[in-house]
């Protein structure tokens, strides 16, 4: 699963759930390139998430 940050409000035609803009949520990177497809690359932008060095603790 990634993170991605919602730019627009959708409603996940999946789901039925409303993804409300500036907020965060999780789905598959398979699934994200599908609300892209169906809507356009404007409503979702991936989160890097951050890796902890390797030893770190």
């Amino acid at each position: 699963m990634a993170k991605f940050k919602v730019l627009k409000n959708f409603r996940d035609i999946h789901t039925n759930e409303i993804h409300e803009k500036n907020t965060e949520i999780e789905m598959t990177v398979k699934r994200a390139k599908e609300v892209e497809k169906n809507l356009d690359g404007s409503f979702l932008e991936r989160i890097e998430e951050e890796k902890e060095p390797e030893g770190a603790e």
